[in-house]
């Protein structure tokens, strides 16, 4: 174990952290990522997950997600040289073998491949053709199973579906509604190859969660013609967006999880824990997030969470 800044959160010093953000983000990430390192004596995170806006991305399809490939290469390059991997979000469910053609899925595939120092550049993807499609072409990357994946396969809640799947990939992403399953989760072996989201700000228990993962992957394949509008007004009575059910609702309460519920996950075993931060049209989100679970926040003084990112912003602010 390396030694543990004083800055750092003292009661998970062994947690992988993987943050949403990669090719939107990246400019905010990496300069907290130096800052934390540079100044604070340690690393934030470990990995970054996102893709640009392309056919076999899903759950991230959104105008501010163009880029052109100058800005991708720098992106990856960048996180390259902090030895931060990269995990490449193409969990599009309803890929066919046309699709796997796809110029610029394949491109940052290559990339992936190429620029790996950490040798966990992987693809988190929900498509049993794009699965075998990388298996077979890019078998240097590693391969983790999507939320949508256990999602809209029926795996919720079921243990041997999760065993299953961590046969065929290297890692499994745990259906939200499940990392506080404790039960389910006491009979997952090889707790390290699990991924639990800690800061999905959805709602539990959502019975639109499947219909809105397919609309989603249905929306990029045709980004510019697709309606989405049905799904919208099903989602208006939801509960997703009403703050009061976020935040009261007995059952249906928001999924972010506190500091006990992680520290419980982490006694029990689990390490690599995601932050979910798609649909934010800027890093403050994420990095609120990021701040609140890997700085120290125990004690009044400079070192508490609020005063370092206080000062993290005004760094990366431009002198006026």
């Amino acid at each position: 174990m390396n030694p543990i800044s004083p800055y750092q959160h003292q009661i998970w010093p062994d947690a992988v952290w993987d943050v949403s953000g990669a090719f939107v983000n990246d400019r905010e990430l990496v300069a907290f990522h130096d800052f934390c390192r540079l100044l604070l004596g340690f690393e934030p995170f470990n990995i970054v997950h996102g893709s640009p806006l392309c056919i076999w991305n899903s759950g991230r399809v959104l105008r501010h997600l163009l880029c052109d490939a100058e800005e991708m290469r720098a992106a990856g390059l960048a996180y390259e040289q902090r030895n931060i991997a990269l995990y490449l979000t193409f969990t599009n469910l309803i890929l066919q073998e046309q699709h796997l053609k796809d110029a610029l899925g394949n491109a940052l595939l290559i990339f992936a491949r190429n620029h790996n120092p950490t040798k966990r550049n992987a693809a988190i993807v929900a498509s049993d053709v794009l699965r075998a499609h990388i298996r077979k072409e890019y078998p240097e990357l590693r391969l983790v199973s999507s939320i949508l994946k256990i999602t809209n396969g029926g795996g919720k809640g079921k243990p041997d579906v999760y065993k299953r799947l961590a046969d065929e990939y290297d890692e499994v992403m745990v259906h939200p509604d499940d990392v506080l399953n404790y039960d389910l989760l006491e009979q997952l072996e090889e707790k390290d190859r699990y991924i639990l989201l800690v800061n999905e700000y959805c709602i539990r228990q959502c019975p639109l969660r499947p219909l809105h993962y397919k609309t989603l992957s249905e929306s990029a394949l045709d980004f510019l013609g697709y309606d989405g509008s049905d799904f919208d007004k099903k989602q208006n009575t939801n509960g997703c967006r009403d703050l009061n059910t976020l935040l009261t609702h007995p059952k249906h309460g928001v999924l972010a999880l506190n500091t006990p519920e992680i520290q419980k996950l982490y006694d029990m075993g689990f390490r690599h824990f995601k932050m979910q931060g798609r649909g934010h049209a800027n890093a403050s989100a994420i990095l609120f997030d990021l701040l609140r679970l890997v700085l120290r926040n125990d004690t009044p003084s400079e070192n508490a969470l609020h005063a370092i990112g206080q000062r993290f912003w005004e760094s990366i602010l431009p002198i006026r």
